[in-house]
């Protein structure tokens, strides 16, 4: 009789578990989908304030449609040392990525577009601080950072020439700018 009490149990919390994870994904699915009928903004609507409160928000994916992203953006960090040694991190460059990659980064390419917008300035000392525990001293050295100095690098795609034409070249990040200086503290 324990043991069929134990299997029942166990069968009760698998199915907690899994109304739990449809709920999620119906959750996800939901706020995360291009809208497909006038319903799911209101659903929407509904789930933001739930999204937003356990981290869940996807903001727009605007890959494809409506409107696609106009702006290629890296971020370069600069991470001075105390024994005056920079060291540095870059974004992922999405033009050099295979398709794996990028599939494998979305999420840190779409985190790096919207890091640097001056919205998110709020994000930026905490960003410059897992910079400067992520860089390594270039020369394996002991000194500390000191410093870490972010800056955004962009181009403006433009309109294509014609409906099928392609770039022969990648655009060169024509436009930079120095937004955050973080100093570290031990």
């Amino acid at each position: 009789m324990d043991a069929g009490k134990r299997l029942l149990r166990r069968l009760r919390s698998r199915r907690v578990v899994n109304v739990f994870q449809a709920i999620l994904l119906f959750v996800l699915l939901s706020s995360g989908l291009p809208t497909l009928h006038p319903a799911q903004d209101a659903l929407r609507e509904t789930l933001d304030p739930v999204v937003d409160a356990v981290g869940l928000w996807q903001s727009q994916w605007e890959l494809f449609a409506p409107e696609p992203d106009k702006v290629n953006v890296r971020i370069v960090a600069f991470v001075e040392f105390a024994d005056g040694v920079t060291g540095g991190w870059k974004s992922p460059d999405w033009q050099s990525l295979s398709a794996a990659a990028r599939f494998r980064h979305f999420r840190l390419a779409e985190f790096v577009d919207g890091i640097r917008l001056d919205s998110h300035r709020g994000a930026w000392p905490a960003f410059a601080r897992w910079v400067a525990r992520e860089v390594k001293h270039p020369d394996g050295g002991e000194a500390p950072p000191v410093r870490v100095t972010l800056w955004r690098y962009w181009v403006v795609i433009p309109e294509p020439v014609s409906p099928l034409s392609k770039l022969s070249d990648p655009l060169p990040m024509q436009l930079q700018y120095e937004f955050h200086v973080q100093e570290i503290t031990p």
